[in-house]
């Protein structure tokens, strides 16, 4: 499992240590950290990388799930009806990809050309997720847009059916979104949850980081059976987010938020643009 050798195991749990720091500093982080680490550094297929990020999101959210459904800050039923659309489209793209490079194996061009259009639509499902994350910023310094929001909130709200609709037709994009890039449970669900259905800050955390559990243990169980996962990588460098995210939470009380969130994006921006840069080889 772990033929890697020292070096490789100390090089996974640094980037799983930064990487967790990043999350704990900034609250920005997963799939759109992870993938490009596996893809750049480690050289990992782009089918491997999914499934190798999907399990190390699961190991990382999962402590933070408990810690939110003890608070209350879940919306279960808004995310029961999500995850009814999320679970069907995740499942049937991620074995889509998985069948695909089983089918494609013995042709070594097709297979190359299928990992290269992988990667290529993950970093821009990566660039995607950069840039609603500086919406999001920006729309944290403009107070006036709740209003805007609250009015779409309360005509989805309106009637139960409505709310149980638009919820599970959002999930079958986030769920197709995860089960084939595994980016896309934070950057992504947050905005939906406060456009569609008006949540306040903590009820959006715990809720979207329930689904985005719920999508990446689907999505991690698919490409594990397919053979699609670096297991021995996702173990060890969750295991140094362990250490990193704790290290994050503490000193981002003292830095300001909004300077750390722009250092991160520019860091994913770059990561993402190095996937592109390397995809036109191919």
């Amino acid at each position: 499992m772990f033929d890697f050798g020292i070096e490789g195991l100390a090089l996974r749990l640094v980037s799983g240590t930064f990487i967790g720091f990043c999350i704990g500093l900034t609250g920005v982080g997963g799939g759109v950290l992870v993938i490009p680490t596996l893809t750049l550094l480690f050289k990992l297929p782009a089918s491997v990388a999914v499934g190798t990020a999907s399990l190390y999101s699961f190991i990382t959210k999962v402590s933070a799930t408990f810690h939110h459904y003890k608070l209350k800050t879940v919306d279960t039923f808004t995310a029961t009806w999500f995850l009814v659309g999320a679970v069907p489209t995740n499942i049937a793209v991620a074995t889509a990809i998985n069948m695909a490079v089983r089918r494609l194996g013995s042709e070594s061009d097709a297979i190359v050309h299928f990992q290269a259009g992988l990667k290529l639509f993950i970093a821009y499902v990566i660039i995607f997720s950069c840039v609603m994350l500086v919406i999001n910023m920006i729309r944290g310094l403009k107070s006036q847009a709740n209003a805007e929001v609250t009015g779409l909130a309360k005509k989805v709200m309106a009637s139960k059916t409505r709310h149980r609709t638009v919820a599970a037709l959002l999930g079958t994009i986030v769920g197709a979104l995860i089960g084939s890039t595994s980016v896309g449970g934070g950057v992504i669900i947050v905005p939906m949850l406060i456009f569609f259905f008006g949540m306040t800050s903590s009820r959006t955390v715990g809720t979207s980081i329930l689904i985005a559990v719920v999508l990446t243990l689907v999505t991690s169980a698919v490409f594990l059976i397919g053979g699609e996962m670096d297991l021995a990588t996702a173990v060890c460098m969750a295991a140094g987010s362990m250490i990193g995210v704790p290290l994050g939470s503490k000193l981002s009380v003292k830095l300001p938020e909004k300077v750390l969130k722009v250092v991160v994006v520019a860091v994913i921006v770059t990561a993402a643009v190095l996937m592109l840069r390397g995809n036109s080889g191919h």
